[in-house]
């Protein structure tokens, strides 16, 4: 009793620290929250109408991409390898695909539109869809060429049996290759679904304008009434800068009159960038001359051209099989050497600027193959590589013994099908043994015979059927090293910066002593996160930390820390913020919007000046007596054109519009342009051959009317409507 009249007498003691361990319990729930959430957020790449794309499924994306991408690269007769240069092409095509994708969605859920499982099957069937062109490469009529539903269907209800047979076969390469054919189709056939959207979306807003008679016929006119004029010109270049003044009022009157012109959708910076590309010494290049040279040596000495080539580190692998000359177009280099080498030389150690290496080549070999090859195949599906080439030699001897294949195929539950091969869809450097064993096998196996290739990762009744287009081709050991600076090199620039920025540390210094120094500032005005120029063309980690530092950290007049960066640590790189932009707009006086309306308002004042000397001005020979006045005569000049004037060389729509409103055989009033002021004398008034068509025309003008506006709304959705976040400069 005492106790529980002890702990009565504490109640709000006890009530009060209850209180806070209740409240630190809900506040440390708080805070993780908080920081999940803030985690969660540094993840995200970028939003739009606040659909989120995190890093991953960008990446995934892009990897999407770049998987059909090299499938393009590789029907075109390329290797199907992409260069630093293409991915990042290829993230900025995806983020594009993400913004576009998310801005019709917005507007298409507003509106009910949506794309049905029907429609996507009428758009399978029909095959003219832009996404699906690609696939006919696939999935394509062997009489047409053409994308052929029946086909990829086919594919589909086999895939999982096909990959099961190969895995059997022990035809790692042919899994690999039919999973990629799979994950092809299945990002096709999301494109596909964005496609068709952003049809319906385009085609109602297309249907939303129309056209009529009298429109139509002037629409026809402005294009098919061509004159001939004699024109005068006074152009505003003539007048010398010296005799105008402009004021900071003129400019914020002019910056008035174009301030949509400086809207920001993103904040942006005004920089200037010291970017210093280290590259290779003289003596760095001596030194791998010399090493390419031994190399070069020991293949004129007969040596293993394979094993040269893998300890030469070249940047070409070597593949024992001969390659059509479409192999080459990667290095042309080689490609230009080909046909004036014999076989069995060796091409003497040199330098390619292009792609900045020392090469020397031998040609093994030179042969006579097809560049189409129609075969089939059984693979033996028996256990261990003895018994797997043991059946592959029975079912060759039932085939040569008068078996049909299709029942040979059936019995091994394989496919009978036939297929053509081309020298683009198997030749490319550094293949596997086995592919090129494959390879050579269909080169060298006469059609209507069959012959099995047996190897340690299974074996394989190949019979050829038909063989055409005989083509040179070229079996080419090559040695490609690139020239790289050495350590001792980079030492020496970073050595050499760092005393410069030890006697330079701000702004100022650096700008006014960098020419001296013999480095060179690049100015960058309006960097905004959508540029992402420096993490795209310097490249590396610590270039993605200075652009999170110039959008996260820095202000006006700071000055970065010295960034070793680029995609081959390459760059030195050093930043310097002129000015920070956060507002929507610009401000007038920032220096780029300055400049534009200094010579706005210059040309504005040339004008009036121009005008006002030709007050008097009555006839072409009153304008010719102008000090600097140009004359010529404009031939085929219609309403819709934008004529230009030798002398002045600026485009002039309202040029073409007073010559198209003088009657024949008249002066027209002095005129102001965008470059000169005119006075025109029309000699000649005419009809083009084209005939009006009412309907024809009427629906021309309401497609370019609902294309215009069409781009015109998406963009100001886009830019002023979607809140869009691009955060990619981080990643």
């Amino acid at each position: 009793m005492a106790a529980l009249q002890k702990i009565r007498s504490k109640g709000a003691l006890l009530v009060g620290v209850l209180g806070l361990a209740l409240f630190a319990f809900i506040a440390e729930e708080f805070f993780r929250s908080i920081e999940t959430t803030s985690a969660m957020d540094r993840a995200q790449v970028g939003e739009v109408y606040g659909a989120k794309l995190s890093i991953q499924d960008f990446q995934q994306m892009v990897e999407d991409q770049s998987e059909l991408t090299k499938f393009q690269l590789r029907m075109q007769g390329q290797d199907g390898t992409l260069n630093d240069e293409q991915t990042e092409q290829i993230r900025e095509q995806v983020w594009q695909q993400f913004v576009q994708q998310q801005v019709i969605q917005h507007e298409c859920d507003k509106l009910g539109l949506y794309v049905t499982d029907a429609e996507v099957q009428e758009a399978l069937r029909q095959g003219s869809a832009q996404s699906l062109q690609m696939m006919a490469a696939l999935f394509g009529n062997p009489q047409t060429g053409h994308f052929d539903l029946a086909q990829l269907q086919a594919f589909l209800k086999d895939y999982k049996k096909t990959i099961a047979q190969a895995q059997q076969a022990g035809q790692a390469e042919q899994v690999e290759q039919i999973q990629s054919i799979k994950k092809i189709w299945d990002f096709t056939e999301k494109q596909l679904r964005d496609e068709l959207l952003a049809q319906k979306y385009n085609v109602l807003f297309a249907m939303g304008y129309i056209s009529n008679p009298i429109a139509a016929k002037m629409s026809f006119d402005e294009r098919n009434v061509q004159y001939t004029a004699d024109v005068v010109a006074l152009p505003y270049t003539a007048i010398a800068d010296k005799d105008i003044q402009v004021t900071d009022a003129d400019l914020k009157a002019a910056y008035d009159q174009y301030k949509e012109n400086f809207y920001l959708s993103q904040p942006t910076r005004d920089l200037k960038l010291l970017d210093i590309n280290v590259v290779a010494s003289a003596e760095d290049r001596a030194e791998l001359t010399k090493k390419v040279a031994d190399f070069e040596q020991k293949l004129r000495e007969g040596g293993d051209v394979a094993n040269i080539v893998r300890t030469a580190n070249s940047n070409v692998l070597y593949s024992d099989v001969a390659l059509s000359k479409k192999a080459f177009s990667t290095i042309p280099d080689v490609a230009a050497n080909l046909d004036s080498m014999a076989v069995g030389s060796v091409k003497a150690t040199y330098y390619n600027a292009q792609d900045n290496t020392i090469n020397t080549l031998k040609l093994v070999s030179k042969t006579t193959a097809p560049d189409s090859i129609l075969y089939r195949q059984i693979a033996a599906i028996a256990d261990t590589p003895e018994a797997r080439k043991a059946q592959a030699d029975s079912i060759l001897n039932a085939l040569n013994g008068g078996a049909a294949f299709a029942d040979l195929a059936k019995r091994y539950g394989q496919r009978s099908d036939s297929v053509w091969i081309t020298s683009s869809q198997f030749e490319g450097f550094g293949m596997p043994d086995e592919s090129a064993k494959y390879i050579n096998t269909l080169y060298t196996t006469a059609p209507n015979t069959a012959t099995v290739l047996a190897t340690d990762q299974g074996a394989v009744v190949i019979q050829v059927l038909d063989r055409k287009n005989m083509v040179e081709k070229y079996n080419v050991a090559i040695v490609k090293c690139t020239l790289n600076f050495s350590s001792k090199t980079y030492e020496n620039e970073l050595s050499k910066i760092n005393r410069f920025l030890a006697q330079n540390k701000d702004a100022a210094s650096i700008e006014k002593n960098a020419a001296k120094a013999g480095y060179m500032l690049a100015d960058i005005p309006g960097y905004t996160p959508l540029q992402n120029l420096i993490p795209v063309r310097i490249g590396g980690a610590q270039a993605r930390d200075c652009a999170r530092w110039i959008f996260d950290e820095a202000k006006a007049g700071d000055v970065s820390r010295l960034y070793e960066c680029g995609r081959a640590n390459d760059h030195l790189l050093l930043v310097i913020v002129k000015a920070t932009n956060d507002d929507k707009y610009l401000a007038w006086d920032n220096p780029q919007v300055k400049e534009f309306l200094t010579n706005v308002v210059m040309q504005q004042k040339k004008a009036e000046k121009a005008m006002a000397l030709a007050k008097n001005v009555k006839s072409i020979a009153d304008m010719q007596k102008l000090k600097g006045a140009v004359t010529g005569t404009l031939s085929n000049i219609s309403f819709s054109s934008y004529p230009t004037l030798a002398g002045v060389n600026v485009l002039e729509p309202a040029l073409a519009a007073t010559i198209c409103k003088t009657p024949v055989g008249k002066v027209s009033k002095v005129k102001q342009g965008a470059g000169a002021i005119y006075l025109v004398k029309v000699n000649t008034k005419a009809n083009t051959a084209e005939k009006f068509d009412a309907a024809t025309e009427q629906q021309s003008a309401a497609q370019m009317v609902g294309q215009r506006s069409f781009q015109s709304t998406f963009n100001y959705l886009m830019l002023h409507d979607s809140k869009m976040v691009d955060r990619r400069y981080e990643f």
